[in-house]
């Protein structure tokens, strides 16, 4: 950290990012108006690289412990350490685990909580409410794309009324991005590495081998794993629940998109037709 005050560190970590460095979510939907209420978060790639600049990579870390609530939700608990002097401080965090990719997005949404015990995006508390157009997609309701200039507005616009200026940006929607541009609701930026099992562009046929119903407050949406014709499996989700699908159903005309939420890498089931009737998978 050289010669680093403990002040200096603060004043630091909490310097705003840029908009590019921010993920927004949905809090609340009007369904009748088709209007929702987004709140942003910092994207954890931005808070590693924050916590890089500041301190240097030897001088931090992280570690997670699982909690089970009494009754409730299974959750995650995030431990950030910053080293002063001769040794770390350790700041306690946590977050529910997420419908899609459940311990991964917990783990995520923990270490954004736990960045913000160290001033790390705690300006956001500062956003006024931000209405935005939406649309439904299944069961689920997301932002529309072209909402992402008035957030990246409204954003610029709180900073500048407390008289603060954003940090160059960490290359997240400034990365090397199709040509398109990649979809907004994952600002994230371009997906560069697929997962493990990426599936073939080929018209081949997809038997469901597992399945599980995730239910969550807000959406519902079902994970599988795929087994190809060509014995390549795959993990993905659709949104919603489908009485149509079940272990041992053959799909045809499959549609699958890579999706990336921060640093969760994942594929949608987009389309697909039911090639014949439930029979048990061998």
């Amino acid at each position: 950290m050289g010669q680093k005050d403990p002040r200096q560190i603060q004043a630091e970590l909490a310097m705003p990012f840029a908009p590019e460095d921010l993920e927004w979510r949905l809090q609340k939907v009007v369904e009748a108006k088709e209007l929702g209420i987004a709140v942003p978060y910092v994207t954890n790639r931005a808070i590693m690289g924050r916590l890089d600049d500041v301190v240097g990579p030897e001088n931090w870390y992280n570690e997670f412990k699982p909690w089970h609530g009494a009754g409730g939700k299974e959750a995650q608990l995030c431990g950030l350490s910053i080293r002063y002097g001769d040794g770390f401080i350790t700041k306690w965090d946590g977050a529910e685990n997420s419908d899609i990719e459940p311990v991964k997005g917990g783990l995520s949404d923990s270490m954004k909580r736990a960045a913000v015990q160290w001033g790390i995006g705690r300006v956001l508390y500062n956003m006024d409410v931000v209405f935005v157009n939406v649309e439904k997609q299944g069961k689920t309701w997301y932002i529309k794309k072209d909402q992402q200039e008035k957030l990246d507005y409204q954003y610029l616009k709180m900073l500048g009324k407390l008289g603060l200026t954003p940090a160059p940006a960490g290359g997240l929607r400034t990365q090397a991005e199709p040509e398109g541009g990649e979809d907004r609701q994952s600002p994230e930026g371009a997906v560069q590495d697929k997962p493990a099992g990426q599936p073939e562009k080929d018209n081949i046929t997809y038997l469901i081998r597992n399945l599980r119903v995730n239910k969550g407050i807000q959406s519902v949406n079902t994970q599988l794993v795929l087994e190809s014709s060509k014995k390549e499996r795959i993990d993905a989700f659709v949104r919603g629940e489908h009485s149509e699908l079940a272990v041992g159903v053959t799909l045809t005309d499959v549609e699958l998109e890579l999706k990336q939420s921060d640093t969760i890498v994942y594929y949608m089931l987009e389309k697909y037709k039911v090639a014949d009737a439930r029979r048990k998978a061998a």
